[in-house]
């Protein structure tokens, strides 16, 4: 399903006060559910499988890694009818069949990719061209062919920007809805960056290989300053000075 302005007023009307992004590191488990019945909840790979397990409502889940598709098919499906909403990128609609893909078009909002991390001068200028003529996106170039692209969107029916976690695009998607607060739990992102839960395939995980484009994206956006942005977990890797932290009790 496209992502249109019709379409995000429609989610507007569909949501509390605050929002919690549900992530995958282990201190998603410290974020009593209580306060996750209270708000809206947007959820990320296999963490809607504990909020399921318990019966705590989802309103949206979000996929991009077309890799964690492939290996939970099954899962995904389950997870995706469970919650009210659900997002793709077009990485993940890709690696479907053509039977699911006919599923995911009637099922699933398929979110653009903003811009890619990597490319040569004549993108970067487009890039920089784009973030000028749209108000929504922001985009942040270096001429210098080593030094990645950054970037991020307040609307996503323009796009969005992965930046190599999916912590990122949720982030993306509350700031369109213009929560008041947007809380992250589980984003921890220390030592192994192990999840929370077991899976029957073990996804590899980038985080620690790409945590300088992480860090740098989560920055860029916060200088912005779009809102009210906190982070619950007290094993993160993220410096409060980006996103700042508040007690989960307190919220």
């Amino acid at each position: 399903m496209k992502i249109t302005n019709k379409v995000l007023q429609l989610l507007k009307n569909d949501i509390s006060d605050e929002c919690i992004i549900y992530l995958s590191g282990p201190s998603s488990l410290k974020t009593p559910e209580k306060i996750l019945r209270k708000k809206s909840i947007i959820a990320v790979n296999g963490s809607i499988g504990f909020l399921q397990t318990n019966n705590i409502p989802v309103f949206a889940y979000i996929v991009c890694d077309g890799s964690y598709y492939e290996n939970n098919k099954s899962l995904f499906f389950k997870y995706s009818s469970y919650s009210k909403y659900t997002f793709i990128s077009p990485n993940v609609f890709n690696r479907a069949t053509p039977s699911e893909k006919e599923k995911l078009l009637n099922t699933c909002f398929i979110m653009k990719d903003l811009c890619k991390s990597r490319g040569g001068p004549g993108r970067k200028v487009r890039y920089t061209i784009k973030s000028l003529i749209y108000k929504n996106i922001f985009i942040k170039c270096s001429f210098l062919r080593k030094v990645k692209t950054i970037g991020f969107s307040t609307d996503i029916s323009y796009g969005q920007f992965g930046s190599a976690t999916v912590a990122f695009t949720a982030l993306q998607l509350a700031i369109t809805l213009k929560f008041r607060n947007i809380y992250f739990s589980g984003l921890d992102m220390k030592g192994k960056c192990q999840r929370f839960y077991k899976e029957d395939i073990a996804q590899p995980t980038s985080l620690q290989k790409d945590f300088d484009l992480i860090l740098k994206s989560f920055s860029f956006l916060m200088q912005k300053q779009y809102g009210n942005i906190y982070n619950l977990s007290e094993e993160t890797a993220i410096p409060y000075e980006v996103i700042p932290f508040v007690n989960v009790n307190t919220i």
